[in-house]
């Protein structure tokens, strides 16, 4: 996977659910290092962001909550396919063990972050892209050019009520080409067009791109 996607523009999410149990036990001399967490991950609707669980009960002492939430953020923040943020996840902590001497904080956030990326990783992760809604109103003298240039993307063309016979057209684009549809409107129209762009979220970043959609014919 591309690792030099941009972080403003891309997120991972999970298509599926996964689990992962890790446990850390070494031994430094007279000095062990011990923390057990099992960590279950489960997709959000689209925008939801991500919800933190904990089930564990008191198999993880209260003491060590922080630390295995840091963990689970840490995991969250470099994803597992780009080193993009994950969103629309939800990860439960639904059980654990510990050590009275051997378990500590460090040990714990961890052990965390090794549960997170390998249950991660088992639930069909994915890449998102921002997504914008570009509207544009042009006159209708452009209609043929102005179709010709955005028809690879989303979108349909809606008559403007207007006395000058303008057009719109309403179309939805990864946010990463935004200023270059902007830039070719206005050169297209020799910037007759208006031009808006609203943020709509994220979607699941095409591979192969988006297919070439067939546009309705205009007048």
């Amino acid at each position: 996977m591309n690792s030099s996607l941009n972080r403003g523009l891309h997120r991972e999410t999970v298509l599926g659910a996964g689990s992962a149990e890790e446990t850390i036990a070494r031994q430094h001399g007279s000095t062990g290092v011990y923390a057990g967490i099992r960590v279950e991950v489960r997709p959000l609707a689209r925008g939801k962001g991500t919800m933190f669980v904990w089930a564990a009960g008191a198999n993880i002492p209260a003491r060590f909550a922080i630390a295995v939430a840091r963990g689970v953020q840490d995991a969250l923040s470099v994803g597992v396919l780009s080193g993009l943020d994950l969103t629309d996840v939800l990860i439960s902590v639904e059980d654990g063990s510990y050590h009275d001497i051997d378990s500590s904080e460090a040990a714990f956030q961890d052990v965390a972050h090794k549960a997170t990326t390998a249950a991660v990783r088992r639930a069909n992760p994915t890449v998102l892209e921002a997504v914008s809604i570009c509207r544009v109103t042009f006159p209708s003298a452009y209609a043929k050019a102005i179709q010709q240039m955005v028809s690879p993307q989303e979108g349909e063309y809606a008559p403007a009520e207007s006395e000058f016979r303008n057009l719109s057209l309403t179309v939805t684009v990864p946010t990463s080409s935004v200023n270059n549809l902007l830039e070719r409107v206005l050169v297209i129209t020799n910037g007759q067009a208006k031009f808006s762009i609203e943020s709509a979220g994220f979607r699941a970043k095409p591979d192969p791109p988006d297919a070439v959609n067939t546009w309705p014919s205009t007048t």
